[in-house]
């Protein structure tokens, strides 16, 4: 599973997948996750299974997912990005991967 994590600067991103690197392994699946700025997503996108954004992206959510209709493309919660939510958030992105 190839998770992108969309996001601002890289500060928090960097840290958020290593937790959802985590969160993957308890599951014992097999996850690849990395983070790409706004402006790189377009760069990277078409490499992903899925693609999460960061809440702080939340005004550039709709064209993200205009821009990738052929995968799941889901919007991290302020509580859930502010809690590192890790577990929730990447059995979201699997059960959207296996839809």
């Amino acid at each position: 599973m190839k998770i992108l994590l969309c996001c601002l600067a890289g500060v928090t991103s960097t840290l958020f997948a290593s937790k959802l690197k985590d969160a993957a392994s308890r599951k014992r699946v097999e996850a690849t996750v990395w983070s790409a700025s706004e402006h790189a997503v377009e760069y990277s996108s078409n490499l992903a299974d899925v693609i999460l954004v960061e809440p702080q992206l939340k005004g550039s959510y709709e064209k993200i997912k205009a821009d990738n209709p052929d995968k799941p493309v889901i919007l991290i919660s302020d509580d859930d990005f502010k809690n590192f939510n890790a577990q929730k958030i990447f059995d979201m992105a699997y059960d959207a991967c296996q839809k």
